[in-house]
């Protein structure tokens, strides 16, 4: 049955509303004279949110609407609409001045002024023929613009192959977006003979393509994958070009794999033209599950046949993984770490100190630890061993190696609130070794004795038992602890005079209680300070702890070190850490807290502390070398941390001896933070012996500031995130220097220009790795915005070196369809 025509007046708009439900009915509806047959109203379903997504299974039962000036056609079979012609369905919308729709094809043909917004995503041309439903057929002479990356650009051909599949034939490509004027281009596109676009894997594929910058071809590309969104996909990653006075001129051609959504892989060929040839890998995976990753782990390799530099092979490994094997293992979790990293040679940590993340180390730790623990009782099995880089070159910067822990085996059980007592047992047995090549006969230095000390089984328990008394207006808690150790010495200790009448002696136990009392109290008032209200409150601090002499100086020092003399540590029962020394003690602690807190958040405006120590006696046991610490009162500790608002903060630290009116150490910083990619960041650091002459000596200033402040220039932050403006310079920096020796020890300086869809980095850096050798480089970027980037890695030099930094792109979400919706 034909429908009936419809005149053409000027004014005059038919409107015809087509349901396609699943059977392919058409429904019309059409002025008449003849009463309408009353039908049940139609009933909204409420939904809390809008479906960014629609199924095909969906799409298929979403009924369509069509707007024209005139319509014709036979039910059921074909629909001709002209003017001013509309069709939508679902998350599609179809413009054009003819359409011809054949519902037993669901072949939609439109001619003239045709515009397709699908998703957000739109295309404009003068000819398509598409089948709706599943989104497959061809655009001829389009214009496009894509959601997700805001890119687009004009082909000869749009091909859609499938609803997330489209092929581009004679396409460009820029996110660069059109400005006024005929003679307009995009600072940088591409041009290709083919661009294939995958938007549920989120990637595009490049092929006979050719990158233009500013007119300017720059990289011809046979083939080039591309993200459409900020994933990245495999395929060849952005080279990286780079010079540094160790290796000269470097290129890096990473090229990146995808294997699985939780795995991927890259590979990182990088050639220097004065050391060679280097193969690097880097391999990643994670596994998880609600609600915390069950495990992940991440290992680097890096090889070179031969290093021009010593004329010798070079690699290392690095590895790291950290999971749980089973949540329910016999009640408990059972996990894993590994943390593995060797390389080929003792001067790998100069050469190659940039390699990484982390950069190479002196000390390379590896690491396996199985553990096991369900709340109250946790063991573990560990092994470590160490690999010490020592510089051949300078005898003075030669380091002791530690020993290794082959095995080691842990036990804990801890109780809280048990009849109101918390308490807790330790248990700890490691087998210490070590290769020591060293005549300890006439060893005097705490180096030599260290190195002295034999391989051995060391068994440790720890007990430790406190009663809480806690109140809304303060606390008391008395502690006491038992500390048990005894050792068993591979051929007893040596023969070396710092072993006295102990050398050849094949064991020994030590026995230590110790006996604390911590108690504090806080007071709150409502008050004003800087024009604001605060709550401030009030909190002094007692502490008092009491361990009897035990003779320990004589036993090998296997894992122990002092403690730093700072606000963390002077409420603590031991001055060493580790189990080889516990400090005898006979101390009280006093302290006072006094903190602005919001009223309304509680979040901390100001914090100002002071706290000093008082010996009682002596303090004997030390580690090697180490005087005793004398009876008496200690350096007063002071602190101020400042964050009234979000542009001033302040944070400072002294260490004070009032006997000799001379501040062993000082620390004052301060960060200026106005607003979005503005921040200055300085501090101050001192360090002075007991006499008062300067030990050390470092002011240490970063910044990233916009150059358009010096003249006047406006900020544009209408989009957050995306900088402030087109045509915007910012500097960006970070100095360390030395006024005692009167250079600048590290320094990064770099700028950057934001030109709205491409970003330029340019950054001198040079990095202390050793006294007398630096690591100087020169680092320039080029980001095409939404694309890629090529260059060194400018910007993950800025991350890592510069406090608060922030790239002038940050990671969005996925933009929404009707961010675009017609």
């Amino acid at each position: 049955m034909l429908l009936p025509d419809f005149p053409r007046r000027a004014c005059a708009l038919s409107w015809l509303a087509l349901g396609l439900l699943s059977n392919g009915a058409v429904l019309a509806q059409a002025q008449s004279a003849e009463p309408a047959v009353s039908a049940p109203p139609l009933v909204l379903r409420p939904s809390s949110l809008l479906q960014e997504k629609i199924t095909d299974d969906t799409r298929q039962q979403l009924p369509s609407f069509l707007q024209s000036d005139s319509v014709s056609g036979r039910t059921d079979v074909q629909s001709v609409l002209d003017g001013h012609v509309q069709f939508r369905r679902g998350d599609l919308l179809l413009k054009a001045d003819h359409l011809e729709y054949n519902q037993i094809e669901d072949l939609a043909k439109a001619r003239g002024n045709v515009y397709i917004n699908r998703a957000g995503n739109v295309y404009q041309g003068p000819a398509l023929d598409l089948h709706l439903d599943a989104f497959e057929g061809f655009f001829t002479q389009p214009s496009y613009q894509l959601l997700k990356n805001k890119a687009h650009g004009q082909a000869e051909r749009i091909d859609f192959i499938d609803s997330a599949n489209t092929v581009l034939y004679k396409a460009d490509f820029t996110t660069c977006q059109r400005k006024p004027g005929p003679s307009w281009m995009p600072d940088w596109f591409f041009k290709a003979d083919k661009i294939t676009l995958d938007t549920d894997r989120n990637v595009g594929v490049a092929e006979g393509a050719s990158l233009r910058f500013k007119g300017v071809p720059i990289l011809p590309v046979p083939s080039v994958a591309f993200p459409l969104s900020e994933e990245r996909k495999s395929g060849l990653l952005p080279p990286t070009i780079g010079v540094d006075n160790i290796g000269g001129l470097e290129y890096t051609q990473p090229y990146y794999i995808n294997l699985a959504p939780n795995r991927d892989v890259t590979f990182f060929p990088t050639y220097w033209s004065k050391r060679g040839l280097n193969f690097g890998t880097e391999f990643r995976y994670l596994e998880s599950a609600a609600p915390q990753p069950v495990f992940q782990g991440q290992l680097r390799l890096d090889y070179m046949e031969k290093d021009l530099l010593r004329e010798s092979r070079r690699w290392s490994m690095q590895y790291n993984h950290t999971g749980i094997l089973n949540p329910s293992y016999a009640g408990g979790q059972l996990g894993l770490t590994l943390s593995m990293n060797r390389v080929s040679d003792d001067d790998y940590w100069k050469d190659f100190s940039l390699i990484g993340n982390s950069g190479i180390q002196r000390l390379l730790n590896n690491d396996a630890n199985l553990n096991w623990t369900d709340g109250t009782y946790s063991t573990g099995m560990r092994v470590q061993r160490w690999q010490t880089l020592q510089d051949l070159t300078n005898a003075s910067n030669r380091i002791t190696p530690p020993f290794d822990r082959a095995p080691q085996f842990t036990a804990r059980m801890q109780r809280h609130s048990v009849g109101g007592f918390d308490f807790s047992v330790d248990g700890d047995l490691t087998r210490f070794e070590s290769i020591r090549d060293i005549d300890c006969t006439a060893a005097s230095s705490s180096t030599t004795y260290n190195n002295c000390a034999p391989n051995a089984n060391r068994a440790v328990s720890w007990v430790q038992l406190s009663r809480p008394f806690v109140s809304p207006y303060g606390y008391i808690t008395p502690k006491v602890q038992m500390h048990g150790r005894s050792y068993q010495f591979d051929g007893g200790l040596p023969n070396a005079q710092f072993y006295g009448a102990h050398q050849g002696q094949t064991g020994a136990s030590v026995t230590v209680p110790t006996f604390s009392l911590d108690s504090g109290m806080a007071f709150e008032r409502n008050s004003r300070w800087f024009d604001r209200a605060w709550v401030q409150t009030l909190e002094p601090r007692a502490f008092y702890v009491y361990t009897p002499y035990r003779e320990q100086n004589y036993l090998p020092n296997y894992d122990s070190g002092g403690n730093a003399f700072n606000f963390a540590s002077i409420f603590t029962e031991n001055a060493f850490g580790g189990h080889d020394r516990i400090s005898d003690s006979k101390l009280l602690t006093l302290g006072l807290t006094s903190r602005l807190l919001d009223p309304e958040t509680g979040a901390e405006g100001a914090r100002f502390g002071v706290a000093q120590r008082l010996r009682m006696q002596e303090q004997r046991v030390t580690l090697p070398d180490d005087p005793t610490a004398k009876s008496g009162i200690s350096e007063i500790l002071a602190g101020a941390t400042l964050n009234l608002n979000r542009t001033w903060a302040l944070d400072s630290a002294v260490q004070y001896n009032q006997k000799t009116s001379n501040m062993l150490r000082r620390m004052v910083a301060g960060r200026y933070n106005p607003g979005s990619y503005r921040v200055i960041n300085a501090a101050v650091r001192t360090q002075n012996d007991e006499n008062g002459e300067p030990l050390s000596k470092q002011v240490d200033v970063g910044w990233q500031w916009p150059l358009h402040d010096l003249w006047g220039g406006a900020d544009d932050d209408s989009a957050e995130g995306r900088g402030l403006g087109e045509g915007r310079w910012y500097s960006v920096a970070r100095l360390n220097y030395s006024p005692m020796d009167k250079r600048v020890v590290e320094s990064i300086i770099g700028f950057e220009y934001d030109a709205g869809c491409w970003i330029s980095r340019v950054v001198t850096e040079r990095l202390q790795v050793a006294d007398g050798l630096a690591r100087q480089r020169l680092l320039f970027q080029l980001e095409f915005v939404g694309f890629s980037r090529i260059g060194t890695n400018a910007m993950g030099s800025l991350r890592t070196n510069v406090p608060r930094y922030q790239p002038l792109r940050q990671p969005s979400m996925t933009p929404s369809r009707f961010g675009n919706y017609d």
